[in-house]
């Protein structure tokens, strides 16, 4: 009896589920309920698809647009490093730019002071003559510095295609060949100086010009552009030492007839100063420019050649006082006179036809004359400060061109400089050697400042602080 009862209980009780603990069996009608579900949601995600793809066409044209018009204004920002012949971008160096226009408003203002009594004696009275035309080319000068201040200075490596293509030549030696052929035309056409020598060409309506000083800038460019173009054969003897050697060698023939012993001295040591920083081997650089001195005191004492070796002779001021070391003799009196702090402006003794060139090649010892030891020691350290900036603008120049053409710029007008002052210290053979800046010469003058020119052009992309 109680086991029928038993049996008849577990016949009312719902089958038992066998799934896991904690998961329920589905039943029928939530099934159904999660597949009505399933479809309405699968409904609505295709309603938000079509509604989604209505709303990114009307964008997406207008996507584009706006991509086409960032691409146009893309095309029209300037590439930095594209070459122009001027360009707006960068700034000059500004401590330069200082340097130079006190050396020279300080450089023409001692020029009119050293000059004036012989203008006044040469110009009919006139003792402003020397000086204002020092003040037109410095006005001449200043134009072109500031013009090729915005010259992109890469142009200078610009090639022009000859022949269909099969030769190219560069403006570089389009430049240096215009400069040797202006020197070449001295020999028919020049004027003759005091000693005999044709450096100056005359301009109908102008004066006359000196295109040594052309030549100076044309090889300082020739030589940056052919080391920077040849820096990986650069260690080489033929590509380091012999090429350029011999080029060189053809640019001072094309002056020899002019007898400039003091641009020979400019021209090559300053080559040899550029290939030392274009990574010359040393091993070669040495014994040649030892060899090419022993040769030219050679050709200077033994040859006897009378122009050199007079200024050698003669380099001491009480040599002959009276004749050969007259000019020497002068100068080293006017620099003891002076003392440590000068005779005052204007004051100056030894300029009053004492002292020949007294406006030119020797400003300084005038200048030491009238401020003394003191103002000869302030030109010294602003020439060196202007040495100093120069080559820190080559170093952080942006290419190597830049940096060579900045080296050598820097490096001839310091080493032109201190030779001059070598020479009004009876140190050195009195050459010709004039001052930068200082001394008289409206073509040297106006050329001096284009050379500062380019060199703004370098600082302009150097990375300085």
């Amino acid at each position: 009896m109680q086991q029928a009862r038993q049996n008849s209980a577990a016949r009312q009780q719902p089958p038992r589920n066998n799934a896991p603990a904690g998961v329920r069996r589905p039943q029928g009608r939530v099934v159904r309920s999660s597949q009505a579900s399933a479809v309405t949601e699968s409904q609505n995600r295709a309603d938000q698809g079509r509604t989604a793809s209505k709303q990114v066409r009307k964008p997406l044209g207008q996507q584009v647009e706006k991509t086409a018009v960032k691409a146009k204004k893309k095309k029209k920002v300037k590439d930095p490093n594209r070459v122009r012949f001027f360009t707006l971008q960068g700034r000059v160096d500004v401590p330069m730019l200082i340097i130079i226009m006190v050396l020279l408003v300080f450089g023409i203002t001692m020029m009119f002071s050293a000059g004036h009594a012989l203008s006044y004696s040469e110009n009919n009275g006139d003792s402003f003559a020397y000086v204002t035309q020092q003040m037109k080319a410095a006005g001449l000068g200043l134009a072109a510095m500031f013009v090729l201040s915005f010259f992109d200075y890469r142009f200078l490596r610009h090639e022009f295609k000859l022949f269909g293509g099969k030769k190219s030549i560069t403006v570089t030696h389009l430049f240096l060949f215009f400069a040797m052929f202006l020197n070449l035309l001295t020999i028919p056409l020049g004027v003759a100086a005091v000693g005999g020598q044709k450096r100056w060409l005359p301009v109908p309506g102008l004066g006359q010009f000196q295109p040594s000083d052309i030549l100076k800038i044309a090889v300082i460019v020739y030589f940056a552009y052919y080391i920077q173009k040849n820096s990986d054969k650069m260690r080489k003897f033929y590509d380091g030492i012999f090429i350029p050697g011999v080029m060189l060698v053809i640019i001072i023939l094309s002056m020899i007839s002019q007898m400039h012993l003091s641009f020979m001295v400019i021209i090559c040591v300053v080559f040899v100063a550029m290939l030392f920083t274009g990574g010359s081997n040393l091993k070669y650089l040495v014994p040649i420019c030892l060899l090419a001195v022993g040769v030219a005191v050679f050709a200077v004492m033994v040859l006897d050649i009378g122009y050199f070796k007079e200024r050698i002779v003669f380099m001491d001021p009480l040599s002959d006082p009276g004749a050969g070391s007259y000019q020497n003799y002068q100068s080293a009196l006017a620099l003891g006179s002076g003392g440590i702090w000068g005779k005052g402006f204007g004051n100056s003794s030894q300029k009053y036809n004492y002292l020949p060139e007294a406006h030119n090649d020797f400003v300084y010892a005038i200048l030491v004359e009238e401020f003394g030891l003191v103002g000869g020691l302030a030109v010294i350290v602003l020439f060196l400060i202007f040495v100093f900036r120069g080559f820190y603008i080559a170093r952080k120049a942006e290419d190597k061109f830049g940096c060579l053409l900045a080296t050598g710029i820097t490096f001839q007008i310091g080493l032109q400089a201190f030779l001059n002052l070598g020479v009004n210290l009876c140190c050195i053979p009195n050459t010709g050697i004039s001052m930068p800046f200082f001394s008289y010469g409206g073509t040297a003058l106006a050329l001096q400042l284009c050379e500062m020119g380019l060199l703004l052009s370098v600082s302009k992309r150097a990375k300085l602080n």
